[in-house]
This record gives C-alpha cells, sequence and structure tokens, in this order.
C-alpha cells in the first residue's frame, strides 16, 4: 500500500547515539537514528509495524479514518497538510 505521509526529521541532539528524530504526524509514530538518513528509515520500519498491527488487529481502516485519511470510493485521501509561516508578536 502506498501511503501519503508527512515526515518531520530534525536533529535533536539529547542523545549522542541518535541526536536525529523523526515524526509523522498523522500517525503520531516518531523514531530516531545517528543520522538523518538512518532516523527516516528507523520511522518507516516503526510505521510499517503500527499499519501490520492494525492489519492484524481488524483496524486498519478505523486507524486511518482517526488519523484524518478519506477512504472514499477505494481511494486513500491523506488529511490536508499546511506549512504556514505565522508571526506571534507577543513572544
Amino acid at each position: 500500500m502506498k501511503l501519503p505521509l508527512t515526515v518531520k526529521v530534525f536533529y535533536e541532539g539529547a542523545s549522542k547515539d541518535a541526536p536525529w528524530v523523526s515524526h509523522n504526524p498523522e500517525l503520531n509514530v516518531a523514531s530516531c537514528g545517528p543520522t538523518e538518513k538512518k532516523a527516516r528509515k528507523n520511522l518507516m520500519e516503526a510505521i510499517d509495524i503500527v499499519l501490520k498491527g492494525a492489519k492484524e488487529d481488524g483496524n486498519l481502516e478505523q486507524l486511518l479514518e482517526e488519523s484524518g485519511f478519506n477512504l472514499k470510493q477505494g481511494k486513500i485521501k491523506p488529511p490536508k497538510v499546511s506549512i504556514e509561516e505565522i508571526a506571534f508578536p507577543s513572544i
């Protein structure tokens, strides 16, 4: 299954062994790694585990719908995601 997902990768630095953090907000899954590439790979593995588990438990469609995906007419449409620059004058 191909699934359009948001992947956020950033250098967090708290851990010497795994300073790179990767996060998928739709499924609320995160991972980490020693490099950006490894953090991304670990996230994909974690998402795969979550999706396989949901499928085995019979609640994959429910998980996707609760994560904002639209499952109409046999197609999976992702939730709308935008990156916006917002000014906060009080900060």
